[in-house]
């Protein structure tokens, strides 16, 4: 509640703050994707993006629920190319990201602008053979324009704005 009532105020004045406004990693990724125009968002709730999830209704954002990853990321493409706004799909550690793949790449060449939301292990575990850890930058890189790697969650809303602008510039 606190952060729809931030947000409103927010609404009301001027959209530069004099003063940093605090708000939790959830919250600077629900507010940058909300500002960047981003209305809808598919894919399979988990544990990784609860937090996010709870607040996209009171940011204008609709999460579309799928039944497999794969279908999150043609749903955004589809999306995307009929809109001609982003699509965003999310998906969960291990074979959610594996499943990714086939749909991402399809949106790469179709030159959509897609953004896929993808968690992995905390640094500090991060190496050690945990859970379904998959290093998922080499695997997306030769089917994405841009990565963008949050290692610090302070740096979240930065990341995810440069990377959603980033996405305009899809096809030029």
């Amino acid at each position: 509640k606190q952060w729809y009532q931030r947000r409103v105020r927010a609404q009301r004045e001027p959209r530069h703050y004099s003063e940093p406004v605090r708000m939790t990693a959830s919250e600077a990724l629900v507010e940058t994707m909300a500002r960047q125009g981003v209305e809808k968002c598919y894919g399979i709730v988990g544990s990784a993006f609860m937090d996010a999830l709870d607040i996209f209704p009171e940011a204008g954002i609709r999460f579309v629920a799928v039944q497999h990853e794969q279908n999150a990321a043609h749903m955004a493409d589809g999306y995307s190319r009929i809109s001609g706004k982003h699509g965003v799909c999310t998906a969960q550690n291990g074979p959610g990201i594996s499943n990714f793949v086939t749909g991402i790449a399809a949106a790469y060449w179709a030159h959509s602008p897609v953004i896929a939301l993808t968690p992995e292990a905390s640094t500090m575990t991060k190496g050690h053979g945990g859970f379904q850890e998959v290093d998922q930058l080499p695997l997306f890189e030769p089917i994405t324009k841009y990565q963008g790697h949050v290692n610090n969650p302070a740096r979240i809303a930065e990341i995810t704005n440069h990377i959603l602008s980033e996405l305009h510039t899809i096809g030029e």
